[in-house]
């Protein structure tokens, strides 16, 4: 019934579809032309047998959602037989049920009526983050049960869509984190530049691009990243070099940091280079081969007025002097640029501090300056 190339052509299109590569519905309506059955279907759960998502080979793509979220599916008495099937394992009719009883069962018939499939045949599979995956192909009445010979062939399928699928669920679950840490990394006001294996940049926020492309003493030109002063730019490219090669110059980890002078005049930027560790190296690939930190010294970080009325339950006012006060770092010039009067501001620095827990406005500007 199903020959090797078949089974070959199975196996690569669930692969596909795991990591994201391919249609999880054209992937079962190939499966299920394969077995001469009329659909496919996924079910993913959690370990209690909560309903999360399906996915079908038939034409409306929210059909089996709806069917397992439904009232027919709580009253169909296959339903706890399905879910209860041991994880690991192939299911099929009568391996679970009285066939004979369940179709003199009202809500079964209904089911099946509904569906317009009567029988199937299918894997429980478990998958990492306490996620559990049935993948089914159902057949009708005319069709009929699945033959012995189908069995065996799912049985073969079965550890592969198990592999393939938890595949997919770790490198779900890796980019997911990766895109957050990405999200937070662009948002930072300090500059970073992520360098794949060969030193190219295959990432970079705003704060980094700003930097470069002012052009006040550091610039990436084809890859490389120059300075104004020569020994500057022969230590920083030292140091990207070790990072990117693994080689430790001392017990330290590779990488390390160096002074970036500004013909600007304004104070450094620090340049900190720090390696991947070995095992980024050896499973991204080329993704991430060394992080570069770059720290304008000039830079005035100012708190959001959000993040002051969130975090300390500061009113509008005080938010926008508080603001102010990190940004001039004098009462006075505070007072004058959120638009009030010095001892108003006295009055709100009074009310910062008390809020913020700190003891005088030195302290308080170092404080906001930190969020």
């Amino acid at each position: 019934m199903l020959g090797q190339g078949d089974h070959d052509a199975i196996v690569s299109r669930i692969y596909a579809s795991a990591v994201g590569d391919g249609s999880w519905s054209d992937t079962l309506s190939f499966l299920a032309r394969s077995f001469r059955s009329d659909a496919a279907v996924l079910r993913l759960a959690d370990l209690s047998g909560e309903f999360i998502a399906a996915e079908s080979s038939r034409p409306d793509p929210n059909e089996a959602s709806a069917y397992y979220l439904g009232e027919l599916f709580r009253k169909d008495p296959r339903s706890p037989h399905l879910l209860n099937a041991p994880l690991g394992s192939i299911y099929y009719d009568h391996l679970l049920w009285n066939v004979e009883e369940m179709n003199q069962n009202r809500w079964c018939r209904e089911a099946c009526e509904v569906l317009g499939v009567t029988y199937q045949l299918g894997a429980h599979i478990r998958l990492p983050n306490n996620l559990t995956l049935c993948v089914a192909i159902l057949s009708t009445e005319a069709e009929g049960h699945a033959s012995a010979e189908a069995i065996a062939a799912f049985r073969r399928l079965a550890p592969l869509i198990e592999q393939a699928s938890t595949l997919g669920q770790v490198i779900e679950t890796q980019t997911a984190t990766r895109s957050a840490l990405l999200n937070t990394l662009a948002s930072k006001t300090d500059g970073v530049i992520l360098l794949d294996a060969a030193g190219a940049p295959t990432f970079m926020n705003d704060a980094a691009a700003a930097i470069l492309a002012s052009g006040d003493g550091l610039t990436l030109a084809e890859g490389t990243f120059l300075t104004r002063r020569p020994p500057e730019t022969r230590r920083l490219q030292h140091l990207v070099k070790a990072a990117l090669s693994g080689v430790k110059q001392s017990e330290a980890a590779p990488g390390g940091r160096v002074l970036v002078t500004r013909p600007s005049g304004r104070r450094p930027y620090v340049v900190s280079v720090m390696a991947s560790p070995p095992t980024e190296r050896f499973l991204a690939g080329r993704a991430i081969g060394c992080v570069i930190h770059l720290q304008d010294l000039a830079a005035v970080r100012l708190p959001s007025r959000e993040a002051l009325q969130e975090v300390f339950g500061l009113t509008e006012r005080e938010a926008d002097f508080a603001i102010e006060l990190v940004s001039c770092a004098d009462l006075q010039r505070a007072a004058a640029k959120a638009q009030m009067s010095v001892n108003t501001a006295r009055n709100h620095l009074q009310s910062i501090s008390r809020k913020t827990g700190v003891k005088g406005q030195t302290e308080l500007v170092q404080l906001l300056g930190r969020l």
